[in-house]
């Protein structure tokens, strides 16, 4: 690990300096953090047509979509955390 701008521990990248262990975690983040941005753009993508849309039944579902994927948020960001020492610690200084 090398130290970033403020002082902060930052992840190497050089694939010389890590194990295999370490490249797969890196490969993991990277697909959690594609999955919690694709939650966060289709939780927006709902809210609009919701705005929009004239079939209430079709609004109370896409309502309770919403609900569902605010759950898959909170449980990405979680593994996230789990996985990067200094994204949770992060978290924890804003929460």
């Amino acid at each position: 690990m090398g130290v970033g701008v403020n002082g902060e521990e930052k992840m190497s990248h050089s694939s010389e300096e890590m194990d295999d262990e370490q490249l797969a975690t890196i490969d993991d983040l990277e697909m959690l953090r594609e999955d919690l941005a694709g939650e966060l753009q289709t939780i927006n993508q709902y809210e609009d047509h919701i705005l929009i849309l004239d079939d209430e039944e079709a609004v109370t579902t896409l309502e309770h979509i919403i609900e569902e994927k605010k759950k898959h948020v909170a449980e990405l960001l979680r593994l996230i955390q789990n996985l990067d020492p200094v994204q949770a610690e992060k978290f924890k200084e804003i929460l």
